[in-house]
C-alpha cells in the first residue's frame, strides 16, 4: 500500500484522493485552506456535456480582435502579463490550426464523454440529490449575437459529437424560462442531459466527509517545497513541517506552476481568472442560461441565481477587476429585462493550456511525480474522471486512447 500525497483540496484534489484511497491506499490531502473554498467554490456549476470543442481555433483567431477591442468584453489580456503568455500564445496558435484543432476536438469529445459518466457517478455516491439538478441547460442566441444565424447548424454539429441538443424558436425559449426578456431573443440551443449543481461548496464538502470518514489525512498548510528523495519517493516540505510519501499528485490549480519551476520543469499552463456574482433579486429561473456572446451562464443554485463566468488572463494575485463584476450585473439585467440587486462578488484563478486540454500524467523525469491540472473552465465537469485516470495510471492499467494527448510529455 503506498503513501500518496494529494496536493490540493479542490474539486480535482479530492475527486483524485477519492480515486487513490478507493483503491486502498493511505492518502494525505495537503492545502492551506477548507476543502473546495478555492477556485472550486466560484464556478458556474454545470457538468458541461456540451463542452466537445476546444477553444483554440480559426473561429476564434476571427473573432479575437473584435473581442479585446471591445469597450464590455469578456475577455481580456493584462500587458503586464504578455511575459508570462510567451510559452502560451504560440502553441495556442499551433492548436488552433485545423489538423490540430482537429485532433484535439477528437481526444476532447472522448474525454468529456466519459468525464460526464464519471461526475454523475461521483455526485450520485455522496447520496445526496438535492445538490443538483437534471434539468438541463439553454445556450441564449440574441439579435447580433453569432450563434443567432447558426443555431440550427450548430445543434446538428453537437448532436454530431453525441451530444443531445435542440435549437429552439424565440418562444420555445421563453416557454422553459419565462423570466428571459423577449427583447432582442432570437432563440437557443438547448441541452436537456446537463446536469447542474445547485450548489458548488456543498459538494466538495459532502465529498470532504467522505474521505475525511475513509481515512483520509488533510494538512492546513501550504506546501512549499518538494525533495526528491534518493531511496525514491518525495519529501514535502510545509509551514508545518515535513511529510514523506512514495509518490505525489500535485492539483493545486496554478499553484502548481511554482512547485513545477522550483524542479525545473515548466508547462504552458497559465492564470486565466473568472467573477461570479451572486444576485439578491429572486429569479424563477428553472435552468442554467448561457449568453454565449458574452461568456457567462445564469445558473439557479442554493441562496440565488449566480452570474458566472468571463476570461481574463492576469497574474492571480492582480487585485480584481471592479468592471467585471458591473458587466455580470449589467448583461443580467439585459438577460432579464430588469433591474438586478448583487448580494456577492467573487474572483477565482483557473489554470488553462493552450490546446483546451488538461494536463493529466506523470512528470517526464521525476519518478513518482503526477500532476492534475490545467482544466480551465472544465475542472468540475472532468474532476471525477481526472481521478480515475490517475489512479489507473499508478496502479499501471490501460488507459485510454486520448490519455497520451493528457501527458505533460506533449510539451
Amino acid at each position: 500500500m503506498n503513501t500518496i500525497a494529494v496536493v490540493g483540496a479542490g474539486i480535482v484534489g479530492l475527486a483524485v484522493a477519492k480515486s487513490l484511497a478507493g483503491r486502498g491506499h493511505r492518502v494525505q490531502l495537503h492545502d492551506p485552506g477548507p476543502p473546495g473554498e478555492g477556485t472550486s467554490f466560484g464556478n458556474a456549476g454545470l457538468i458541461a456535456n456540451y463542452a466537445t470543442s476546444p477553444m483554440a481555433s480559426i473561429d476564434t483567431l476571427k473573432q479575437l480582435p473584435r473581442e479585446l477591442s471591445r469597450r464590455d468584453a469578456s475577455l481580456s489580456v493584462d500587458p503586464r502579463y504578455l511575459a508570462r503568455l510567451v510559452g502560451f500564445g504560440p502553441r495556442f496558435l499551433k492548436a488552433a490550426t485545423p489538423s490540430c484543432f482537429a485532433r484535439h476536438k477528437s481526444d476532447l469529445v472522448a474525454l468529456i464523454r466519459d468525464s460526464v459518466k464519471a461526475q454523475h457517478r461521483l455526485l450520485e455516491s455522496l447520496q445526496a440529490p438535492d445538490l443538483y439538478a437534471d434539468t438541463g441547460c439553454l445556450q441564449l442566441a440574441r439579435r447580433g449575437d453569432p450563434l443567432a444565424v447558426t443555431l440550427e447548424a450548430s445543434a446538428r454539429a453537437k448532436r454530431a459529437d453525441g451530444v443531445a441538443c435542440q435549437a429552439l424558436a424565440v418562444e420555445e425559449v421563453r416557454d422553459l424560462e419565462p423570466e428571459l426578456d423577449r427583447a432582442e431573443l432570437v432563440g437557443g440551443l438547448y441541452f436537456p442531459a446537463t446536469r447542474h449543481l445547485k450548489d458548488s461548496l456543498a459538494v466538495s464538502r459532502a465529498l470532504w466527509r467522505r474521505l475525511e470518514g475513509d481515512g483520509v489525512a488533510l494538512h492546513h498548510s501550504r506546501v512549499e517545497r518538494l525533495v526528491p528523495l534518493a531511496s525514491g519517493g518525495w519529501r514535502l516540505i510545509d509551514e508545518a513541517g515535513e511529510h514523506q510519501v512514495d509518490q505525489l499528485v500535485l492539483c493545486a490549480g496554478i499553484a502548481n506552476d511554482g512547485l513545477l519551476r522550483s524542479l525545473g520543469v515548466t508547462l504552458p499552463v497559465v492564470s486565466e481568472r473568472g467573477y461570479h456574482v451572486r444576485l439578491e433579486t429572486p429569479l424563477a429561473l428553472s435552468r442554467p442560461v448561457g449568453w454565449m456572446a458574452h461568456h457567462f451562464y445564469a445558473t439557479p443554485m442554493h441562496g440565488g441565481v449566480r452570474l458566472a463566468g468571463t476570461t481574463e488572463f492576469t497574474a492571480p494575485d492582480r487585485a480584481a477587476d471592479q468592471r467585471r463584476w458591473e458587466r455580470l450585473q449589467g448583461w443580467g439585467e439585459a438577460l432579464f429585462g430588469r433591474s438586478l440587486s448583487l448580494a456577492e462578488r467573487w474572483m477565482g484563478v483557473r489554470h488553462s493550456t493552450p490546446d483546451g486540454l488538461p494536463v493529466v500524467g506523470r512528470v517526464p523525469g521525476r519518478e513518482g511525480l503526477l500532476v492534475a491540472y490545467g482544466h480551465g473552465h472544465l475542472g468540475l465537469t472532468q474532476s471525477a474522471h481526472t481521478g480515475e485516470l490517475i489512479a489507473a495510471m499508478i496502479a499501471g492499467e490501460t488507459l485510454p486512447d486520448y490519455a497520451q494527448a493528457l501527458s505533460p510529455q506533449r510539451f
